[in-house]
């Protein structure tokens, strides 16, 4: 039977590794923004994090896993922030607080847009392997899965089309985050807060009338 002194050992391991691998994680989200998975190399990442390339490999079999790691926490983070928004929204405003709660977890965390860019919706979107690619896309699709369900709940879509209208309203709220991102925003003086009221409430019309012509098929 283990003793307490076995449990306090363990229970310290398992913190220590913790912690080395949320300060990897965090060094190699700096570098990933700055040069792109390809160009990142395992000692670099352990330049910044101030570790040993060997510390990385303790934790990571790789730098594409790093990157995974810090893709899986950000989508199951983000599923949970685009849910629980729906969740506590009344009927009818469901969608329009999950697409909200979409845009504001990737403002809250430009570094994590722009790594979830790179690997889902740049022009040549990356890879992280094969099985790798499949956990990541299982968990997108809950994010996405989350703004569906809500839209389905204010019957601005059915359980036919649901997926289908999450991806538009999401993909708004990217447009907005790309050029809040990059600058475009500010070069044309806009108020990016107007900008997403705005478009939400086009969104949600646009779904509503919809959802008025089918009904009255």
């Amino acid at each position: 039977m283990p003793s307490s002194s076995d449990d306090n050992s363990e229970k310290r391991r398992v913190a220590v590794s913790a912690f080395k691998r949320t300060l990897i994680r965090e060094a190699a989200k700096q570098v990933f923004v700055e040069v792109g998975l390809n160009a990142t190399s395992v000692r670099e990442i352990a330049r910044v994090a101030g570790c040993t390339t060997g510390a990385i490999y303790s934790q990571y079999e790789s730098k594409e896993a790093v990157y995974a790691d810090i893709l899986r926490e950000s989508l199951q983070d983000m599923a949970e922030a685009v849910g629980g928004a729906a969740r506590a929204a009344p009927v009818g405003r469901k969608g329009a607080a999950a697409l909200r709660a979409w845009f504001e977890y990737f403002r809250a965390r430009p570094a994590e847009y722009d790594l979830g860019f790179y690997l889902y919706g740049g022009a040549k979107p990356a890879g992280v392997g094969k099985d790798l690619n499949r956990e990541l896309n299982v968990l997108l699709k809950r994010v996405y899965a989350a703004a569906a369900d809500a839209l389905e709940a204010d019957g601005l879509a059915t359980a036919s089309n649901k997926l289908e209208r999450g991806a538009a309203g999401a993909s708004w709220m990217f447009g907005l985050l790309l050029m809040l991102r990059t600058g475009r925003l500010r070069i044309l003086s806009l108020d990016v807060d107007k900008l997403v009221d705005q478009a939400l409430a086009t969104f949600e019309n646009g779904q509503s009338e919809r959802a008025a012509r089918r009904s009255n098929a």
